[in-house]
């Protein structure tokens, strides 16, 4: 992995590395670099769990043979026997050189998004059709990402396994327990959103469709940081909702937020499968997502959430979502999903 910190990709990680039975794995953690801020889960992470650093400069593209030999080290020196690697860039760019890894080393991928939402960059193109093939084996989410890879990117359906994102119900419950106060206002109806500011996950729609909810009635907070802030920031302005708009750049804690929210909101345009979505139904908060590509047609039913346009159907899914009184995660569902990961990662 990159780092160890919240976004998706590395909460899977995360929640995989602290669940897995210690007595049959001896677990090793291969991160990027040190960098306190960006693996701000490590202070959470197992102890029995080895974690080291490849110490990369800058991108991967730019110390390709570095991360290249550094893993090739790592697993020799450790007698490392299955690779599991978590996150679409590190399995990109390992994919033409697993072979250097040797046959003793059981070499899998986790795919994290749909391969076709990168059919116009010719490199990425090239490796999922020419260099995916070369891993034993490649996890997906969803039956959408498991057709992308087995019909347009022509991985045997052989290496490909759909096991579902894990969630750590019981820390999620332990953190969203923790005390709250003044996170959101009064005598309104909260509405959440999480994630980065990037055009994928769509909050210019929310804030779009929000502003022509009842002022009086709704507020919206949105946590998260990234490159698309300040555009954000001129939406509220335009449509005079500054007052009706709170933003959290981050926080240790979202599921406090998402534990005392009335509904949670996903506005993506796109998602591989959103571990974000799972977190609020294990909060018991019903959720709103907008009609995107990926496994989220896999996670919301009705009972715990709608499935809308979010720029033309939030008001009626906003009914409708506040209608749902218990919404819940099925944890036979999450201990299979762990048992699913045990059994391929021996």
């Amino acid at each position: 992995m990159p780092y160890l910190g919240w976004t998706g990709a590395e909460r899977v990680v995360f929640n995989l590395l602290n669940n897995l039975n210690k007595e049959d794995f001896r677990v090793h953690l291969l991160l990027y670099k040190k960098d306190d801020k960006r693996n701000s889960l490590l202070s959470d992470l197992s102890k029995d769990v080895i974690v080291s650093y490849l110490n990369l400069d800058g991108r991967i593209r730019d110390s390709i043979f570095k991360f290249v030999f550094g893993i090739k080290e790592y697993c020799k020196k450790n007698s490392i026997d299955t690779l599991f690697i978590s996150d679409g860039v590190s399995n990109a760019a390992l994919s033409p050189f697993v072979f250097l890894l040797g046959s003793k080393v059981k070499k899998i991928a986790r795919e994290s998004n749909l391969p076709t939402l990168f059919e116009k960059n010719n490199l990425i193109k090239f490796l999922y059709k020419s260099c995916y093939k070369n891993y034993d084996a490649i996890v997906v989410q969803s039956n959408e990402m498991y057709s992308d890879l087995s019909e347009k990117m022509g991985i045997p359906k052989s290496k490909l396994i759909k096991i579902n994102n894990p969630v750590d119900i019981e820390r999620i419950v332990k953190m969203s327990s923790m005390p709250a106060s003044d996170i959101y206002p009064e005598g309104k109806i909260n509405l959440l959103s999480i994630g980065r500011l990037t055009y994928q996950k769509g909050f210019d729609l929310l804030l779009t469709a929000f502003s022509k909810l009842d002022k009086d009635k709704y507020h919206l907070t949105l946590i998260g940081s990234g490159e698309q802030k300040d555009e954000l920031v001129e939406i509220i302005k335009r449509f005079e909702i500054i007052d009706r708009v709170s933003f959290v750049d981050s926080t240790d804690n979202p599921y406090v937020y998402m534990k005392h929210a009335d509904v949670f909101i996903s506005s993506s345009r796109w998602e591989g499968y959103p571990n974000v979505v799972i977190e609020a139904i294990a909060c018991g908060t019903p959720v709103i997502a907008n009609d995107y590509p990926g496994g989220i047609k896999e996670i919301i039913n009705i009972s715990n959430g709608v499935i809308c346009d979010i720029e033309l159907e939030l008001q009626s899914s906003l009914d409708k979502a506040m209608e749902l009184t218990k919404v819940s995660l099925d944890e036979k569902e999450i201990v299979k999903i762990y048992q699913d990961y045990e059994a391929l990662l021996k």
